[in-house]
Order: structure tokens, then C-alpha cells, then sequence
């Protein structure tokens, strides 16, 4: 294992280890830079990073370790391909890959296009096969953090969260946190439309309710006060000039309508469920995926990168992912922080069931994360009723995957709000399966 210190006369003892599961993914370069913008909330911490590809692993270990030495922070920071040399005695992992890379993101988005059904990497069967390939995989670390690290935090920041947490949560004794990591969210877009807040980025304090990658935001709090109903407002004034949909702008006028219509902002994937017809129909016409875009990207950025690690004081223009360094955070200095987080109910949600996997604002101290009593969130009955919907799709999922056969999955399927034909869903599933067979237990491929 290859250990440096970013400070030398480091001297006091190790606050914490965080290691970082798939550290050879190009956002986590980014999060280096994180790393050094919140040293202060993590001095003394260690930072241990694994991955299988030893080539981009290098290069995440020699941009950091540069910009931590240059930073003068107190912060170590050691590197690995042994995954269990990593989860060893860690206080936080942080799982952070994708099961069969952009190609198999490729195939999620365009094989359920044949038979007319969404085409997406985080919901509908896209996504359903995302969960297949990562949730096996992650209960494996959650398994061995078991032995060498039981009291660690597992903080999930991959997609699809809302069936990989609520695995991990039923299958394991492992205390699983879930990350919203969608780069943007409507509440920011819109607050800031709305001339709200003077960039996207500014904290507000959102009352959302649901689950991962399926709520509503029911209130929005910033400096005391609830701006949602300004938010709403511009929503309407907007759909009220009637915007052409085009294949740039069509996400953002289903999400403005879905607010002013429920007074209520949704997730970034709920236009998926109230317009699947006119989604399929832009996706249907995108001459490329997005996942080919982004593999048409990654040569270039590879390049930059390389560029950067030969320099003695790499240049990152931003810090990724700084979300999972708030919880560190927050949970290291005990603050008490309220996050809108991913974690099993407890009573928190009053129509779902309490060991279910939630995403609500969370009290976030040295506890962990501490789901805050939303009732029904203000939800109106026909909005919990496609949650309470995608909840059990997500309980059924979650089971297929660690447990379950082809048969199993393909009821799970079924039971998938975007899908809900049994002909359908056996179709899709067996052409995803072949195609993914090299990532998938065997047990569910007969």
C-alpha cells in the first residue's frame, strides 16, 4: 500500500479513515479538491483511495497528494487496489463506481427504446438493471466492512440509490447512508430562475419527501423563510408562455409544469413518470446516448487530467461531490445539521413502511443521519400514491438482486411504475440480461 503524508511533521493521530471505493472515476479527482477546501472541518483525517484500474487510480492519488502537499493541509492520503486494505479499519466508505462502466450505461439507455419503455440509467428498466449489476457488488463491501470495519459508515453515492440503500439497510448490519447525486436538482434551477437565490449553489433548506429518485419538495426554507411559493409563481409565469419543447429544454418545462401544477417541486426524475410518452418520444430522436457523449468526452479529459498531474500545483476549476463532505463533516464535528439524506424511515413517512429507505431531511451529528418527522409531508393523496407505487417496486428489486431469480426479477419488473406489462418486461429483461451477463449473478440469468 503506498502511503504519503501531505504535511511532514504530522504528528498527531489519525481522526479518521475515509476510504473511497472507486476512486479511479474522474469525479474523484474533483473531490480532491474538496478535500482541500474543507480541510479545516477534516483536519487530521486519512483518506485511503481503491480502485481496480491502477492507471486512473495514479492519477486520482498524484492530483491529490500535489494538492494537498501544496495546501499545507493536514491530511494523509494513501492509495491501493486491495479493496480489503482499504476498508480496514475506515470510519466512513464511500462507494462511488458503476458496475460495467459507460458502455453498459449505453446499453441501459438504448435497449429498452426498442420496445418503446424508457430508456434511462437510474429508473425504468435501464435502471433496474444498474441496480441488478452494483447492488451484489455493494453488499460484497458492505459484507466485508463487517469484519474490518463494523462500525464504519457506508455512504452510498451512486445510482440507483433508492434500491442499493434499501439492499444494504435490509441485508446488512452496516449503517448505509444514501447521497442525492444528481448535479442538478429543480430546487436550485428554479429558486435561482426565480431570482431567489443569486446562484445554484446557495443553501436552502428543503422539506422533501419521498424516496430517492421519487419526491416531492413541499416547502423551501432560505434565511427563515419560505420562498416555494415563489418558485411556484415563476413556474407558472413560465408554462404560461408557452415554450416550445425542444431536446434541450424539455426536462425543465415538465418540471416547471409538475410545480405549478402540485405547488410542490419533484425530483429531477419525475417527469419520467408523468409525461413517459413524450420523454420516449426525444429520446427516441437523440441521434446518440447520453452515455456515447460522455465516452466521446473522456479521451480529452483523460488528457487534461494527465496534463495536470505532471504540474507541481494542479489546476481544478471545481471541487465534486462536496455534498459527502458536508456529512463528514457535520458527522465528525458533531453539528447537528439538517441534509436531505437516504435512510430507513423509522416513522418518519406516514405511508410508507418504517424500515423502508427514505429520503427526507435528516438531523446529521455523530449519530450519523436522524430522519426529522414529516408525516405526510403535505403530500396529497394522488402524489403518495405513485410513491407508496415506487417503494414496493424498489422492495422487490432490492430482494431479486441479492436473492432472487430470473423469475423473481422479472416480477420485480413488472412492478416498475414505467413498465407494468408482464410481456413487456420479460422481452426487455432477457435482451438487458444477455447483454449484461458478464456482471450479473448466474442465478439471475435462468
Amino acid at each position: 500500500m503506498n502511503q504519503t503524508s501531505s504535511t511532514a511533521n504530522f504528528t498527531q493521530h489519525q481522526r479518521a479513515k475515509i476510504a473511497i471505493i472507486g476512486a479511479g472515476c474522474l469525479p474523484c479527482i474533483n473531490l480532491m479538491k474538496g478535500f482541500v477546501d474543507k480541510a479545516e472541518e477534516l483536519a487530521g483525517c486519512h483518506i485511503a483511495l481503491m480502485d481496480v484500474d491502477a492507471d486512473r487510480l495514479e492519477l486520482t492519488y498524484t492530483i491529490g497528494l500535489k494538492l494537498l502537499q501544496h495546501a499545507g493541509v493536514n491530511l494523509t492520503l494513501e492509495h491501493t487496489t486491495l479493496q480489503e486494505e482499504a476498508l480496514e479499519d475506515a470510519d466512513f466508505v464511500l462507494v462511488t463506481f458503476r458496475t460495467g462502466g459507460l458502455q453498459a450505461r449505453h446499453l441501459d439507455e438504448t435497449i429498452p427504446l426498442r420496445y418503446n419503455l424508457i430508456g434511462q440509467d437510474t429508473i425504468g428498466p435501464g435502471g433496474f438493471f444498474y441496480a441488478l449489476r452494483t447492488t451484489p457488488v455493494v453488499a460484497g463491501i458492505a459484507a466485508e466492512m463487517e469484519k474490518v470495519a463494523p462500525k464504519a459508515f457506508l455512504l452510498n453515492f451512486m445510482n440507483p440509490g433508492s434500491i442499493v440503500n434499501e439492499a444494504i439497510a435490509h441485508s446488512s448490519g452496516i449503517r448505509v447512508i444514501g447521497l442525492n447525486n444528481h448535479p442538478t436538482h429543480p430546487i436550485q434551477t428554479f429558486a435561482h430562475l426565480a431570482g431567489m437565490i443569486a446562484s445554484p449553489e446557495q443553501l436552502l433548506y428543503p422539506r422533501t419527501v419521498g424516496l430517492s429518485q421519487g419526491d416531492w419538495t413541499t416547502a423551501v426554507w432560505r434565511e427563515g423563510s419560505d420562498i416555494l411559493p415563489r418558485i411556484v409563481a415563476w413556474c407558472q409565469e413560465y408554462i404560461n408562455t408557452q415554450p416550445t419543447m425542444t431536446s434541450s429544454n424539455y426536462e425543465q418545462i415538465m418540471l416547471a409544469t409538475l410545480t405549478a401544477h402540485y405547488n410542490a417541486i419533484p425530483s429531477p426524475y419525475m417527469h419520467y413518470y408523468y409525461f413517459p410518452e413524450q420523454v420516449l418520444q426525444f429520446q427516441q430522436q437523440r441521434p446518440t446516448s447520453p452515455a456515447e457523449d460522455l465516452m466521446a468526452q473522456v479521451p480529452q479529459l483523460m488528457a487534461l487530467y494527465k496534463i495536470e498531474a505532471q504540474k507541481d500545483v494542479p489546476s481544478l476549476t471545481k471541487s465534486e461531490a462536496c455534498g459527502v463532505l458536508d456529512i463528514l463533516s457535520a458527522i465528525l464535528n458533531d453539528t447537528g445539521d439538517e441534509i436531505v439524506l437516504s435512510t430507513q424511515n423509522k416513522g418518519a413517512i406516514n405511508f410508507l413502511e418504517d424500515d423502508r429507505v427514505v429520503e427526507v431531511p435528516c438531523m446529521v451529528d455523530g449519530r450519523g443521519a436522524t430522519p426529522l418527522t414529516q408525516g405526510d409531508g403535505g403530500l396529497a393523496i394522488n402524489q403518495t400514491g405513485l410513491i407508496s407505487l415506487i417503494a414496493e417496486y424498489t422492495g422487490a428489486t432490492a430482494r431479486a438482486a441479492l436473492w432472487g431469480t430470473r423469475r423473481d426479477a422479472i416480477k420485480a419488473l413488472v412492478a416498475n411504475p414505467l413498465v407494468m406489462s408482464y410481456s413487456r418486461a420479460e422481452k426487455v429483461y432477457d435482451e438487458l440480461a444477455a447483454a449484461h451477463a458478464p456482471y450479473l449473478p448466474e442465478r439471475l440469468l435462468k
